[in-house]
């Protein structure tokens, strides 16, 4: 659910695995968002006509009724924070215990938070063995303390409840909602970036959702005030014409990239009211796209910074959205953020069609592989490893 997009997806399990081949891609569903304000909820009855029709389209393509879902959230109500938290075992050393593990896990998640806001995500990273730092598995070793470090992605409780019901107004029960970055960060990382550091930006409409990993675990969520839409603004005011027009101008010939040798070429600029069309040199669009870009990215380094997190991204960076389409904007982020810069495409999962092997869709193919976890831990409730402990801990349910 976006500011310039609502879209659904349904697809099939084929078998109790958690591999993308194993769903089959049964149907889509898009619309035009509408009652969307800077990524919050401004209209509940246009956002829900929204996903209605979006809905409506997935079930005509699937043939099946959708009466539950999983969604995603983001936006300016999103914060994150990292936390430190502890208990003591006994004052003798002893073996750990799956039980131990879940109780320091949950002990983090009891930090006071204004009343306004609720948990979305406690994600674990490494824990703390009496004085032995960095460890990913203490089940089995012997200590007195034991302790965690872990993220905790909070929301607005009010902005929560306005995504919940607009969807429940559109005939469909929310199973959990996901923040869109960390579903789309699930399927586009390896191990190895998580391990060495990577930074996932996804570009939105209405803003730019950011989350950070490092030796493979959650560190840093900030959410940009800047997404696609103030691109398309800033054409529109910039070269005087209709919002509509400047989309269309933005997607056939933006670039971020100053000085590509195209400043002799010109662009026809559509007239507003009873002006005719005009020409731009295509330099005065590429000035202003490259503008916004500079000011986006140096927003995110600003939250790197202030998290300490700067030398940390060894991995580089990795854009989703559909605002990650436009030319040049991996050049950009490389200048900017000084880490190499790729496109985060979403995981084919069996009978997807072409047209979503895009970054634009690649929240989505999370929201919908979240969507596979979250069933196999629920039907199977008896988890044997650490990591599904974790995995289970991480749903809202």
């Amino acid at each position: 659910m976006g500011s310039s997009k609502t879209r659904a997806i349904v697809a099939e399990l084929l078998d109790a695995g958690d591999d993308p081949s194993h769903l089959r891609f049964l149907g889509y569903g898009e619309a035009e968002s509408q009652g969307w304000h800077k990524g919050l909820i401004a209209n509940l009855d246009q956002v829900s006509h929204s996903t209605k029709e979006a809905v409506e389209q997935a079930e005509r393509a699937s043939g099946v009724p959708l009466e539950s879902a999983v969604v995603g959230v983001g936006g300016p109500q999103i914060q994150g924070a990292s936390v430190a938290s502890g208990i003591t075992l006994s004052p003798y050393p002893r073996e750990l215990t799956r039980e131990d593990v879940r109780r320091v896990v949950e002990n983090a998640g009891e930090i006071p938070l204004a009343k306004d806001r609720e948990i979305l995500h406690m994600i674990p990273g490494e824990f703390v063995l009496d004085s032995q730092k960095g460890i990913m598995d203490p089940i089995g070793m012997q200590g007195c303390y034991l302790g965690v470090k872990s993220h905790i992605v909070s929301g607005s409780v009010r902005a929560m409840q306005n995504v919940v019901t607009a969807v429940n107004r559109a005939g469909v029960l929310v199973e959990t909602t996901v923040l869109e970055a960390f579903a789309a960060a699930e399927v586009v990382l390896s191990e190895e970036e998580r391990e060495l550091g990577v930074l996932v930006a996804v570009l939105g409409g209405g803003t730019c959702d950011v989350v950070v990993y490092k030796n493979r675990g959650l560190r840093m969520t900030a959410v940009i005030p800047i997404g696609g839409d103030h691109f398309t603004s800033d054409v529109a005011l910039g070269l005087h014409t209709a919002i509509r027009d400047a989309e269309a101008v933005k997607k056939s010939f933006g670039s971020v990239q100053r000085n590509l040798g195209k400043e002799s070429t010109t662009i026809e600029i559509p007239g507003m009211g009873e002006r005719a069309s005009w020409f731009v040199p295509n330099s005065a669009l590429t000035d202003i796209l490259a503008s916004r870009a500079e000011e986006m990215f140096g927003l995110i380094l600003d939250e790197v910074l202030g998290c300490g997190l700067d030398r940390q991204i060894g991995a580089g960076v990795v854009l989703c959205g559909g605002g990650a389409k436009l030319r040049g904007i991996c050049d950009v982020s490389e200048q900017i953020l000084e880490g190499p810069t790729r496109l985060g495409l979403p995981p084919k999962i069996t009978d997807m069609p072409a047209m979503l092997e895009s970054p634009e869709y690649t929240t989505l193919i999370g929201l919908l592989l979240y969507a596979q976890k979250l069933w196999r831990l629920r039907s199977n409730p008896v988890n044997k490893s650490l990591g599904s402990i974790w995995k289970s801990l991480l749903a809202r349910t």
